[in-house]
């Protein structure tokens, strides 16, 4: 059974996406309400909150004065955070015995706005979607919703922080409800696939195939990027080597490798014809690195795809193609998908 942690800021419509998810059936977990029952459910939790704070805070009905604890956590991070301390095991521990009693479901969802930033949480989710509206609408939302200023809303957007490197799927929630909806399902459609990877990647890396249209290349940046996901402002990447994630904004100069070629005497070679090459010159071997002599990368491209065009491919073209030739080695495969693959996978995803 998978895990998505499904998350976003004050506003922007994550609860509507829960109960869009719901009604198709997903298993949907809501860490708001669930964490304010355990508080009347949970006599261990609600004695640890006693010993930690006192007994005013618990009413006259020994259940707990909500009010009074929250005077006592209320601009006091120290107090805050030891409350955290109690109440997020207990909340884990519930989802846990919850996602147990899903008999049947492959994919329960988490539903929570702070989830993400928790490690405890973080760690148990296999892919994670964020529901993401303009700022003005999400504080107009909050506005209507809860009654507060604009003021108390925007400072509460404010103090909250979202890992974007963390995201798999970003859903737009900037448009009507049918429009949110389909946005949902295009991310929904990702998160399926990306899951059903990340389970085959577990198994056996060594016969993952890499998409070349999925591999980035990024000005200023070095190494190579795995696309994850669309963002808003640019697209969510991972670091093939580190496997660190990062978001690239519409600034970065993004190129993927799929459209990269080289020169020769018949016309351009496209970069997985030009790894092939290689490979079929190295075998196992890595290639010479970009710190390698001239001579020496001469060598290996004359051997490897002698009709080269040595008047338009240089040096320093052969010191990017060796580089990215021996990250993709060790860090993804050189089992590369057939052309079309990339089109073929939009289409499933739009019609999922």
């Amino acid at each position: 059974m998978k895990t998505i942690l499904l998350t976003g800021g004050i506003g922007s419509g994550k609860s509507v996406v829960a109960a869009y998810l719901r009604s198709k059936g997903y298993p949907v977990y809501d860490s708001d309400s669930r964490a304010k029952g355990l508080y009347d459910s949970s006599a261990s939790l609600l004695e640890a909150v006693r010993e930690e704070f006192g007994d005013e805070v618990i009413g006259p009905d020994d259940r707990l004065d909500r009010k009074a604890l929250a005077s006592k956590v209320f601009g006091d991070a120290d107090a805050l955070s030891r409350l955290n301390a109690l109440v997020h095991p207990a909340v884990l521990q519930d989802f846990l015995d919850w996602r147990e009693q899903q008999k049947g479901a492959d994919v329960v969802v988490m539903e929570s706005a702070i989830a993400l930033g928790i490690k405890m949480f973080r760690e148990l989710a296999d892919a994670v979607a964020y529901v993401d509206a303009p700022l003005e609408l999400r504080i107009t939302r909050a506005c209507e919703r809860d009654g507060a200023s604009r003021e108390a809303i925007a400072a509460r957007i404010q103090a909250q922080h979202f890992d974007m490197s963390l995201v798999d799927a970003v859903i737009a929630n900037d448009s009507g409800l049918q429009e949110l909806y389909a946005e949902t399902d295009r991310a929904l459609a990702h998160l399926l696939r990306k899951m059903s990877i990340f389970v085959n990647s577990k198994q056996t890396s060594l016969n993952m195939k890499t998409n070349l249209a999925r591999i980035l290349s990024v000005t200023g940046k070095h190494g190579l990027f795995l696309y994850i996901a669309q963002a808003r402002n640019g697209v969510i990447a991972e670091a093939l080597e580190t496997k660190a994630r990062t978001a690239l904004d519409m600034k970065s100069r993004i190129t993927t490798l799929a459209d990269i070629a080289i020169y020769t005497s018949e016309g351009e070679m496209k970069l997985q014809e030009v790894f092939l090459a290689l490979q079929a010159v190295l075998g196992e071997a890595d290639a010479p690195t970009s710190k390698a002599s001239s001579d020496e990368l001469k060598a290996l491209f004359e051997k490897a795809i002698p009709n080269y065009d040595a008047d338009r491919f240089y040096v320093s073209h052969m010191k990017k193609v060796v580089d990215w030739y021996n990250e993709l080695k060790n860090f993804a495969s050189l089992d590369f998908e057939e052309e079309g693959a990339e089109e073929a996978e939009q289409t499933e995803e739009e019609n999922a």
